[in-house]
């Protein structure tokens, strides 16, 4: 069977820790908040199509059904072998799918779908997950060499991790308000005046910020949303790239830093497809991602409106590895991190610092 960039990166993930991606929790998620009652049989048909029409949601010929609960919940396991579940319990509906088949954009496209097959909308064949596959394949082929010569060039003197410590610290996980909402509105200000934008402007926050530990050039493991063709905007799968960010060291003034940020960021992107596994990166390299807010004004499911009140993906499971950083703004305007290692390396306290080190840099 053929698998994508990311999801054979997922499966090695696996490998180094048994449960990580192919465990029920490694999810996509999202809970609605109805202003009226859905009708249960015809909730469960638009389930069944919508599960027909994409190749990707479903095992062989089945499909999921709906679930009638009592109580919602935002987590839920989903096994890989049943990829998609879809719980309604009073004026709350939450829908449910396996990372290793969704990324963000298609847990908001099934919904969208969902509610358009509620509605009794016609809709147009949907693209599969199959023909995603065969074009990013055709496209690693056609670029390797320029690819593989570009990305030796970047990471060929990089350093990021400091050395494990003789004593290393515990595991640890922790989510943390990086900047307050007032805080976060006067870094968008920021931002906007250096023509920048959030993750050029916090990957320039994170090299200064790991300074002491960094080379002239630092790597980071990270995740680019790969959409880039009109039907690829519509298909239902996880159409991500595995790559690494490979960015100048910080010279300490945000003017100076972020026309450098900008250029290797869109050099990274320009060269993601290429098989990550294959690049000499350092060894535990820091994963980091910045999650922009895209969730979705809301759906009509006929006369009853849905307002996406929650959505996460994967639960902590307690297989943290090296250090990885996952920021987001949430719905109330904070910038919010998630911080987890396993402590070998790149300790809570020296976590801790960083992140201090990133408020000060944007704080200025």
């Amino acid at each position: 069977m053929r698998t994508s960039l990311w999801q054979s990166f997922a499966l090695e993930l696996d490998a180094r820790r048994p449960g990580f991606a192919l465990g029920p929790w490694f999810t996509m998620n999202a809970m609605l908040a109805l202003d009226g009652e859905l009708d249960a049989g015809r909730l469960a048909a638009a389930f069944d199509t919508l599960q027909r029409r994409h190749d990707i949601l479903r095992t062989d010929s089945r499909t999921a059904e709906l679930e009638l609960v009592r109580e919602a919940a935002l987590h839920i396991p989903v096994p890989l072998a049943a990829p998609i579940r879809l719980q309604l319990s009073g004026d709350r509906l939450t829908l449910h799918l396996h990372h290793m088949v969704s990324d963000p954009v298609t847990l908001w496209l099934a919904l969208t779908e969902l509610a358009a097959l509620y509605s009794g909308e016609d809709l147009p064949s949907a693209p599969q997950y199959a023909d995603y596959l065969l074009d990013e394949a055709e496209q690693v082929g056609r670029n390797t060499d320029a690819a593989g010569a570009w990305w030796q060039s970047r990471v060929t003197d990089a350093k990021i991790c400091p050395q494990p410590s003789s004593a290393p610290g515990s595991p640890f996980a922790y989510r943390s308000e990086l900047l307050s909402a007032a805080e976060a509105a006067r870094v968008d200000q920021l931002i906007r005046s250096h023509r920048s934008t959030p993750l050029v402007t916090l990957l320039a926050a994170l090299a200064s910020a790991m300074e002491p530990s960094a080379g002239d050039t630092l790597v980071f493991n990270t995740l680019f949303s790969k959409r880039d063709r009109p039907a690829w905007q519509r298909v239902l799968g996880p159409c991500l790239v595995p790559s690494v960010l490979a960015i100048p060291r910080s010279t300490g003034s945000l003017a100076t830093d972020v026309p450098a940020m900008r250029d290797a960021v869109v050099g990274c992107s320009r060269y993601a497809r290429y098989p990550v596994l294959e690049l000499e990166v350092p060894p535990r390299t820091p994963f980091f991602e910045y999650v922009p807010q895209q969730w979705p004004g809301g759906y009509d499911f006929g006369a009853v409106r849905g307002e996406v009140i929650a959505a996460a993906g994967p639960k902590d499971t307690g297989l943290a590895d090296a250090l990885a950083i996952r920021v987001r703004p949430t719905a109330d305007g904070v910038l919010a991190g998630h911080f987890s290692g396993d402590g070998s390396d790149w300790s809570e306290p020296l976590v801790k610092a960083v992140a201090s080190g990133v408020r000060d840099y944007l704080l200025g």
